[in-house]
């Protein structure tokens, strides 16, 4: 690929180059007390760009050490992690040659834009406090020091990992509210619990317990030979929920059930479901065992795992047999393990390991459980109430603190909002399975249900703000539940609002790869918990920059300035969608259409023409000129020469891919500011149309302080999604026509495949249209053929092409064609108009392309019936003469050919001759 070539995939840094792009709070670069460059975030990619991905890392690392505060340091890269669009190498920190504990450098790089678009530097500037390692004691004494705890209350202990490091003591983990069901408060309170800031050397142990079974993180000085502190090293939930498919409350919407529900009750929501396991084995009996689970009893239950000759393990609930929950644990973490390696993230894809579970744990064992210190890991199920192997919610939650174990690189510390994390994934995977919708917020609807509610905050739709003054006395599943519901409405606004499966699970898909992204990027807690939350919703923009190419920007920054984490932007430049339209991001939510922008216009410029009058139909071949309307809906002015608008057009269609479909008008630099509130008109966009009929226009707003990243990047999107998610987007699909009554209005419009193939529809949508109305449609006979057809119907089957016929007040749908990507059906519309139609009232025909579920693309013939012919003047387009109504020519037109024009300019601008009886100063010859 050539230089110039390159640089075109690359982002448009727009009108103010040098700027990084301002897609959320907290872009740009951010220091420390001592000055050290601890944060930089450009998820534009448009500063530190270098030939390559890598080239742009190790440059960044060497040309800016003394920023970073690593020149001179011993600093190692320990991992690096490439996929299709991103480079993640992590530095580990030594002194001494021993590595200091969570002094990590990390940077991220965009390989196709070939920049560094995150940096997070947790390195020790200064490690002069560090004890020399020969001052260690012996690893004996820091073995006894670490066991001596366990000597009460543990049938045995001992370590299973023992790794000397330095670390800087300056926190301690939280204690839980009461004792834990495997470790007592006064345990886990043990050793130093003051921190002293100093770094230490230190012997961090895993310590494994039996009688319970349990791992613990211990931290021991390794000079002093002192305990530090004891942390259990399991990742818990503090609830449970009973699912089958997915679980008998939701799919009975009946908040009743509960633990005490009976067999009875409780086997019409089990399901049959198939999974692979393992072959049977030397003596013919067949295991729950698979590639990424087996059900084990390594916990002190005394229940044996189920086994049978004929590969059928049904039980009928978990209150006839507890083998259900064998079977019910196995399926879904099979099942979800296999949906998330079918996403293809490499790094989850490449560190991923089989799990062993336990679904009927020890009795005394009230929460379930995570172990990943394990070899292989594990996850402990509770059998308080409703057990836990019995809920999806929980069984998905619990195996996503494997999930977040195996995208973190290293030891990087604990995250305080995991929880959110495995609570959110739980919910959006959880909906793949509830077509009706019921109680898709409630977190864990059956477990805590009417009789056996636990908690009223675990929801994913918390209003509570992470500005609100009493944050601070906020529990920890109350702060869970926020940043929770926060990443809930990201999931709904990228379609999980919609009422159609398959658009769910996309918008799942969408959702689960982000979180998946996510993870890796995520630097160490800090003893800040809003900080903890805002760095997570910061890198989640990021990463959709570098997925999605910042699509969902907007629909983030909204979502979570609307929860507390920041406040709304200053400047939100937007261009309207729709009449009325506020620039909320998603736009077009239910009928709301977004191809409808008022903001968007053609003007003819006639002489003495205002600018501002209404849109006018382009004219071929002479010059247009084009205007857009940019509003300002934040709290500052949008500064002048600091956004340009971009203006584009397309042939008439829907399912056009962006930009692929479309070609530049033209671009201005907005030389005025924008008031908050308030809006300016710019252009004129001078523009000669060389395709008859109608247009369809694309205008974009940005500039540093609000970027459009998406639209900016080059890279291919449906249209459709670029302005839904986008309010700098604005687009015109709407083609105004007039018709006399039982006049014909024709046009030719183009259904275009995706960037992949898809499964489509089309709806043609005339229900505003009065009865008396007539629309033939004629297009390929294989879209036809392999089509249900309803509410229209074939009056002309042809071999290449076919003519079908609907009526005005119906709704008609071609539904079951495939398209493959980037293929083009051309279809003529011929619309024979009502005779009983009111004089100058509007008539939309809306023409929607469906692509695999999803909205691809709309567009509306709106048809004024003139019904008065006294003010107008008509042409007859086949002979292109003009007429007016008194005019004995204009009797012997049919209706099909008067086409009513306001102005005799405008008829003369689209190549009409005057009669030269009725309209003889018009007449050119």
């Amino acid at each position: 690929m050539g230089r110039n070539e390159e640089r075109r995939l690359r982002n448009d840094p727009g009108p103010v180059p040098g700027e990084p792009l301002k897609l959320f709070p907290g872009v740009g670069e951010h220091r420390g007390a001592d000055g050290v460059l601890r944060r930089y975030l450009d998820p534009g990619a448009t500063l530190f760009r270098a030939p390559t991905a890598r080239r742009a890392v190790n440059t960044f690392v060497r040309e800016r050490a003394s920023e970073l505060g690593t020149e001179g340091a011993d600093l190692r890269e320990v991992r690096a992690d490439r996929d299709t669009r991103t480079l993640n190498v992590r530095y580990q920190q030594f002194h001494q040659d021993v590595p200091i504990r969570g002094a990590m450098l990390q940077m991220v790089a965009d390989t196709r834009q070939a920049a560094v678009v995150q940096v997070e530097n947790a390195t020790e500037a200064d490690v002069s406090d560090a004890p020399d390692v020969s001052t260690a004691q012996d690893p004996d004494l820091a073995e006894k020091a670490a066991l001596a705890p366990f000597r009460k209350g543990y049938a045995t202990a001992s370590v299973v990992r023992d790794d000397l490091v330095y670390l800087r003591d300056t926190t301690r983990p939280p204690l839980p509210e009461t004792d834990h069901p495997t470790a007592s408060l006064a345990l886990l309170r043990k050793g130093r619990r003051r921190p002293d800031g100093r770094l230490h050397l230190v012997h961090d142990l895993i310590v494994e317990t039996t009688g319970p079974f349990e791992h613990f993180r211990v931290v021991v000085d390794a000079v002093e030979g002192k305990l530090l502190w004891i942390e259990v090293g399991g990742r818990y939930v503090t609830a449970t929920l009973d699912v089958y498919m997915p679980d008998p409350v939701t799919q009975s919407n009946d908040g009743t059930l509960s633990s005490i529900s009976t067999h009875d009750t409780l086997k019409q929501f089990a399901r049959d479901v198939q999974v692979d396991i393992a072959e049977a084995d030397q003596n013919g009996k067949f295991h729950l065992k698979g590639d990424w689970c087996l059900c084990s009893d390594w916990d002190d239950s005394g229940f044996a795992q189920p086994t049978s000759t004929t590969k059928a393990f049904r039980f009928g609930s978990h209150a006839k047999d507890k083998a259900f929950l064998s079977a019910n644990a196995y399926y879904w973490t099979d099942t979800f393990a296999q949906y998330l390696r079918d996403l293809g993230d490499p790094i989850l894809n490449a560190r991923m390991v089989p799990v062993e579970i336990d679904p009927q744990g020890a009795a005394s064992t009230d929460r379930s459980e995570w172990i990943g210190t394990t070899t292989p890991p594990r996850i402990r199920f509770d059998m308080k109430h409703v057990p836990g192997a019995a809920d999806l919610g929980i069984i998905v939650h619990e195996y996503t603190h494997g999930v977040v174990q195996w995208l973190r690189s290293g030891p990087p510390g604990p995250l305080e909002y995991e929880h959110s994390i495995c609570d959110v994934m739980a919910g959006v995977y959880r909906d793949r399975f509830n077509p009706a919708g019921h109680r898709r917020t409630e977190t864990f609807p059956f477990d805590n249900n009417l009789q056996d509610e636990w908690s009223k905050a675990r929801r994913l739709d918390l209003t509570q703000r992470f500005d609100d003054a009493d944050f601070d006395d906020y529990t920890p599943d109350e702060r869970t539940s926020m940043l929770a519901s926060a990443l809930w409405r990201c999931y709904l606004g990228m379609g999980g609002d919609k009422k159609e499966m398959n658009a769910r699970k996309r918008a799942g898909d969408r959702m689960t790869k982000l979180l998946l992204a996510l993870i890796p990027r995520l630097k160490p807690d800090t003893s800040n918990s809003k900080k903890n939350a805002v760095h997570l919703a910061q890198t989640l923009i990021a990463v959709d920059c570098t997925l999605n190419n910042g699509l969902h920007e907007s629909l983030m920054n909204n979502v979570f300035s609307e929860q507390g984490l920041w406040p709304k932007p200053v400047v939100d430049v937007f261009i309207a969608d729709r009449p009325g339209d506020t620039g909320a991001v998603p736009s077009g939510t239910g009928d709301d259409p977004t191809w409808q922008s008022p903001d968007i216009w053609v003007r003819n410029e006639f002489e003495d023409d205002n600018p501002a009058d209404e849109h006018q139909d382009p004219i071929v071949g002479q010059l247009n000129h084009l205007y857009v309307r940019v509003h300002n809906r934040g709290t500052a002015q949008a500064g002048a020469d600091r956004f340009q608008v971009d203006t584009h057009r397309c042939n008439p269609g829907t399912g056009m891919t962006w930009p692929t479909h479309f070609e530049s008008v033209g671009s201005l630099v907005i030389h005025e500011a924008i008031p908050p509130g308030g809006s300016v008109r710019v252009g004129p966009f001078p523009w000669i149309p060389t395709i008859a009929g109608h247009e369809c226009l694309i205008a974009i707003v940005h500039g540093p302080d609000d970027p459009a990243g998406a639209a900016m990047s080059g890279q291919p999107l449906a249209h459709d999604q670029l302005v839904r998610q986008s309010n700098n987007v604005g687009q015109r699909n709407v083609s105004p026509r007039k018709s006399v009554l039982g006049g014909q209005t024709r046009l030719t419009l183009t259904l275009r495949g995706g960037p992949v193939a898809t499964d489509g529809a089309w709806e043609l949508d005339a229900k505003e249209m009065p009865p008396d109305t007539q629309i033939t449609v004629r297009t390929l006979s294989s879209l036809v053929k392999s089509s249900t057809l309803s509410h229209i119907a074939v009056t002309e089957p042809g071999q290449v092409r076919s003519t079908l016929r609907m009526a005005g007040g119906e709704k008609a749908v071609i539904e079951g064609f495939r398209l493959d990507a980037e293929d083009e059906v051309v279809a003529d519309l011929v619309i024979d108009f009502s005779h009983e139609a009111e004089h100058l009232k509007e008539y939309p025909f809306v023409a929607t392309q469906i692509q695999d579920d999803e909205v691809a693309g709309r567009m509306t013939i709106q048809i004024t019936a003139v019904k008065e012919l006294d003010e107008f003047f008509f042409g007859n387009p086949k002979s292109h003469e003009l007429h007016i109504n008194t005019c004995p020519f204009f009797e012997k037109l049919s209706l099909a050919h008067r086409l009513p024009f306001e102005r005799l300019e405008e008829a003369q601008a689209h190549g009409y001759n005057g009669c030269a009886y009725c309209l003889p100063a018009a007449d050119e010859g």
